[in-house]
């Protein structure tokens, strides 16, 4: 079954052994000091920078959380996508890349509905597969089930979900 939920290692492969495919990763991380102004001003650039990845040639916009601290807060993952998603059809260059979120907020299902909904086509849930991982190591999961198993099957039930919404 399709879906457009990807693991690390699915994402990095996408972007690295695709010759015609140009990924460009956009921070979505502004800084906490800055509160509400700084939140704005990162969405308004991070329009702008997916502006001039689409006209340096870039065909995957990966927009990623990656590296939040409490110094650095991370715009929320829909409204990023949405600001940029919104930004390429209004000015005509929507159908000359594809959106990737790469987010640590995606858990359930209603949260990649909407990121899908609003432009994303693929998630990658990288804080979801960490927090497996950290569940099976501490046995509060199937410890006698491998760890890609317990991957596919947190992606077969959100893709299962999203069939169903």
């Amino acid at each position: 079954m399709g879906t457009p939920i990807t693991k690390d290692t699915h994402l990095s492969r996408l972007l690295a052994e695709h010759p015609g495919l140009v990924a460009k990763t956009l921070s979505i991380l502004f800084p906490v000091a800055e509160g509400a102004a700084g939140l704005r001003q990162r969405v308004d650039a991070l329009r702008a920078e997916a502006s001039a990845a689409i006209a340096a040639g870039a065909t995957i916009l990966v927009l990623s959380d990656r590296g939040s601290t409490r110094e650095l807060a991370a715009v929320p993952a829909l409204l990023a996508t949405a600001a940029v998603h919104h930004h390429l059809v209004c000015e005509g260059s929507r159908t000359m890349c594809g959106l990737v979120v790469e987010t640590g907020e995606a858990r359930e299902v209603q949260h990649f509905a909407m990121l899908t909904g609003y432009g994303a086509g693929a998630v990658n849930p990288y804080l979801a597969f960490a927090t497996i991982d950290q569940m099976q190591a501490e046995r509060m999961i199937a410890p006698e089930i491998p760890r890609e198993k317990l991957h596919r099957n947190f992606i077969k039930a959100v893709g299962k979900g999203l069939l169903k919404v």
